[in-house]
């Protein structure tokens, strides 16, 4: 399991109020440029969806924040898709959606194929 934590202050308070713990899931090329596939993170209540996902590019590197985010200016990447909870996310929302306590963040890429 990977723990996370937006400050050195494991557990209890921030400055945005409790710790929540939630659980990542990353997929495809997402899980590749992380070199890991996941695990549980503690970021503090009222922590928005982009707030994580900007606090993951920083931990995780270049590499990951080039498939989240686009290259042009500070929005998610259109083949970047954000579940909740298994439920997809419109990106528009991504800033404004605070992170509940327990809920499941998966981030996939597109994958090719169709037809």
């Amino acid at each position: 399991m990977v723990y996370i934590y937006f400050n050195e202050n494991a557990g209890g308070e921030t400055p945005l109020g409790p710790e929540l713990r939630v659980s990542i899931q990353l997929f495809g090329s997402i899980k590749a440029a992380a070199c890991k596939d996941g695990g549980e993170v503690e970021i503090p209540s009222g922590c928005t969806v982009y707030e994580l996902l900007r606090f993951l590019s920083d931990r995780y590197g270049g590499a990951f924040q080039e498939e989240v985010f686009a290259l042009s200016d500070e929005a998610l990447r259109d083949d970047c898709t954000v579940s909740v909870n298994g439920v997809i996310m419109d990106h528009a929302n991504a800033k404004t959606t605070t992170v509940k306590n327990g809920s499941v963040i998966a981030l996939l890429p597109a994958f090719p194929g169709g037809g």
